[in-house]
């Protein structure tokens, strides 16, 4: 069997591009002509995260629109999602669609490490990017989950779930509340994802089918196995800085070293990649932060040096960017479970 091709860039579907075209077709500063290109293309087309993200910074410059990402993902219709949501929509329970999502996400996006896990009988769906995400895309990536899961969704009851962000609350709800009717929301939350009482995952649904279910994931094995194979230099320039961070923050050229090329080729590739050693170090932080300020036996100072600031107060200024709190009133507030965050 011939090997897939590798590629060093991470890449989106296509399908992840097409509710922000139909939102966009909607707004007259959007000329008509650049979007054709677009819709000409097959669905399963790969297009680089970085290409996607750029589009999508102008496009809300053009529009003024920061709430782009919502309006997109309420745009999305069944079946945008191809041979991933098919393999969802036909599993027998919600846990059996949930274990489909995480096993056929690269279908759709290289760079979303999609996992479900129960605790204290809540469970909890984590959506963890490779690459950090402006809120744009992130809100998108949360409301693209909810709105296709609600496609199949069936209980005689409303659903109870919070959705949790990773940036601070934006100064109007109101499309949020749009996307995510009846949720509880959580800013400044450790990871972006969702909780609900983990019952759920046993809950049937409604268009179950077995022998489609089977066919269906013989076909999305068969989808996964011709993708190009990414070999994501970002993963491991995160990994780097995660093990180093705590002996001061390692510097470009000292990370570049370590995967033996020079600072602008690495540059470059984290480029290709959607993301660049500083937006890697900022998320590393952000992330590694919120997990220690919960544990409440690590002083600020210590949490402080082990993210490699050399002063405290430039990590109460950094966290109060992340959060738009103090590290105080994060501790102090009841926002659990923690779960687990990937670094």
């Amino acid at each position: 069997m011939k090997a897939p091709p590798e590629t060093s860039q991470l890449c989106y579907s296509l399908r992840v591009v097409t509710p922000f075209v139909r939102l966009l077709r909607k707004y007259p500063a959007i000329p008509a002509e650049l979007l054709a290109p677009l819709e000409a293309l097959d669905p399963d087309e790969r297009v680089p995260i970085s290409t996607v993200h750029e589009l999508l910074a102008g496009a809300i410059v053009l529009t003024g629109d920061e709430d782009i990402g919502l309006k997109a993902a309420r745009e999305i219709a069944p079946g945008d999602y191809g041979a991933l949501e098919y393999a969802a929509r036909s599993a027998a329970t919600w846990g059996d669609a949930a274990n489909a999502t995480g096993r056929y996400m690269r279908l759709i996006n290289d760079a979303l490490r999609f996992s479900v896990h129960v605790e204290a009988e809540r469970v909890i769906i984590q959506l963890d990017s490779v690459v950090p995400l402006p809120r744009g895309p992130a809100d998108f990536q949360s409301g693209a989950f909810h709105i296709s899961s609600q496609h199949f969704w069936e209980s005689p009851e409303p659903l109870e779930y919070e959705v949790w962000f990773t940036h601070p609350e934006p100064p109007n709800r109101r499309e949020y509340e749009l996307t995510f009717p009846g949720a509880v929301f959580r800013f400044g939350a450790p990871f972006s994802g969702f909780t609900a009482p983990a019952h759920y995952l046993t809950t049937p649904v409604r268009s179950a089918d077995p022998n489609l279910h089977a066919l269906i994931r013989k076909h999305a094995e068969a989808m996964l196995a011709e993708l190009p194979r990414a070999h994501s230099l970002t993963e491991r320039v995160r990994a780097l800085l995660a093990e180093q961070l705590a002996q001061g923050t390692p510097g470009l050229g000292q990370i570049a070293r370590q995967v033996s090329m020079s600072e602008r080729t690495l540059a470059r590739h984290l480029e290709d990649e959607g993301t660049t050693y500083k937006a890697l170090l900022e998320d590393l932080r952000r992330r590694l932060a919120l997990r220690y300020v919960r544990r409440s036996e690590l002083s600020f100072s210590e949490i402080a040096g082990l993210l490699g600031f050399s002063q405290t107060a430039a990590f109460h200024r950094a966290f109060r960017r992340w959060t738009g709190r103090t590290p105080l009133d994060y501790r102090r507030s009841p926002l659990d479970p923690e779960g687990p965050i990937n670094t």
